[in-house]
């Protein structure tokens, strides 16, 4: 994704700007014309500035609500600490924890049946755990 170079306010507020007067003028002028109802009658000068006046600020409200959105966030606010943790930091820093304790696990039953803990750390890898198992239950001791 391309980067925006950083712009000063005025550069951003300018061309919103100059749209909005631009439709505002031409709201005027189709108002004017087209409201009157003929050569006969006078021209609807408040109709066309109330349309004109809406249309601006319709206008700089839409083009403002597409800066905002255009916007990409700072790289940093992605980095949060404390509270405002990346969830995927988290979550592989709760699988580590999750498979430290597993082989551990393996390498006291390796060392109470008599296996070397070098045959306990080969076995390990092609019995890791790649996400949850649905439909068993985690503890099926406790169900009974």
């Amino acid at each position: 994704m391309a980067q925006r170079p950083k712009r000063g306010i005025k550069a951003d507020i300018k061309g919103p700007l100059v749209i909005a007067a631009v439709l505002a003028v031409v709201a005027f002028f189709a108002i004017t014309i087209f409201a009157t109802g003929g050569t006969n009658n006078q021209p609807e000068f408040r109709l066309a500035l109330s349309v004109a006046g809406c249309v601006f600020v319709v206008t700089l409200v839409v083009c403002a609500t597409m800066i905002i959105v255009e916007k990409p966030n700072d790289e940093e606010l992605g980095q949060g600490t404390g509270v405002n943790r990346r969830s995927a930091d988290l979550y592989a820093a709760a699988r580590a924890r999750k498979e430290a304790r597993e082989r551990e696990a393996r390498q006291r039953e390796a060392e109470g049946q008599g296996e070397s803990s070098a045959d306990a750390e080969q076995k390990g890898p092609g019995q890791k755990d790649s996400g949850p198992q649905y439909g068993k239950r985690a503890h099926p001791e406790e169900h009974n």
